[in-house]
């Protein structure tokens, strides 16, 4: 088992006078790793958020796309806010992707948690639905990867591609030894899926000695659903999660129901180790108004 304890020289600083306090807590803007710079395509750059208004931008941003667009069902609290703010955003660090048309608008968003952030005795986001205690005992560095939105309007693959290649360059800084979160898919209806999750059960399952379990009720697996399609199941993979996939991602062998995103959802994760080489994958693909 590796010991995650937070070690002096592995602690994360955040920039001291730049913290905001929100009702989860102060906003805690993270020191950026060495070497991880800023840089553009066209009129989007890309780059960690460096205030607490522009953390607050990309929770509106998160508003609009996961429940404006998506369905989900917002507590009061988000509704008065028109805002997505959790307990995890005051330990996050924030990437974010600005147009330079638009007086530096938040056009993108991905939230990274390292575990050497998380309070003592905290949990990931994800570990509200699975069990990553076999994860957990395996990698002494894992980062989260949550909170991916996209502007409507800016789905033509540049801002995905900006947000990833960032990513990367965070996760290789970091040295990072795995990276995980969720795929989602449209619809309660797990059987709708039935034939993805098959092929992905078949194709990417992770080990037994790896794999996230559910701990909630409300799951089914993926054994139980009807094969359905199989010969055209690939051709229906997100594009984002096909981009996991070819990173070398595993998935979990249980789907959640989740009726506040209206949506059937796997736990993944990848091996740093097996990126090597393949950042390129995902920088090029597509975004094509997939949801994340």
């Amino acid at each position: 088992m590796i010991d995650t304890a937070r070690r002096a020289d592995e602690q994360i600083p955040h920039r001291a006078g730049l913290n905001r306090r929100t009702p989860q807590g102060p906003l805690l803007l993270r020191e950026a790793p060495p070497k991880l710079e800023p840089f553009a395509a066209g009129p989007y750059s890309v780059r960690l958020a460096e205030s607490g208004e522009e953390i607050e931008a990309a929770q509106r941003l998160r508003y609009e796309v996961m429940y404006g667009e998506w369905g989900g069902k917002p507590d009061p609290a988000k509704v008065a806010s028109r805002s997505d703010a959790d307990e995890w955003d005051p330990l996050a660090y924030h990437i974010i992707v600005t147009d330079g048309r638009a007086d530096g608008r938040v056009v993108g968003t991905l939230r990274l948690v390292s575990n050497l952030c998380l309070e003592p005795g905290q949990r990931f986001y994800t570990e509200a639905a699975f069990d990553l205690s076999k994860l957990r005992d395996r990698y002494g560095k894992i980062l989260e990867l949550t909170r991916f939105c996209i502007d409507p309007d800016g789905r033509h693959g540049v801002i995905l591609m900006l947000i990833w290649k960032f990513a990367m360059q965070f996760i290789a800084e970091t040295r990072t030894e795995v990276m995980m979160g969720c795929a989602s898919f449209t619809g309660m209806d797990a059987v709708v899926h039935g034939d993805v999750l098959h092929h992905l059960q078949r194709e990417y399952m992770a080990p037994e000695d790896l794999r996230p379990s559910p701990v909630v009720d409300n799951f089914v697996r993926i054994d139980d659903l009807p094969v359905g399609d199989a010969e055209g199941a690939e051709r229906k993979i997100p594009t984002l999660l096909r981009g996991y996939l070819k990173l070398g991602a595993r998935v979990s062998d249980t789907a959640i129901i989740d009726p506040v995103f209206n949506s059937t959802f796997i736990c993944i994760y990848v091996d740093a180790a097996s990126m090597a080489g393949e950042d390129t994958v995902l920088v090029t693909a597509r975004a094509e108004g997939e949801r994340p």
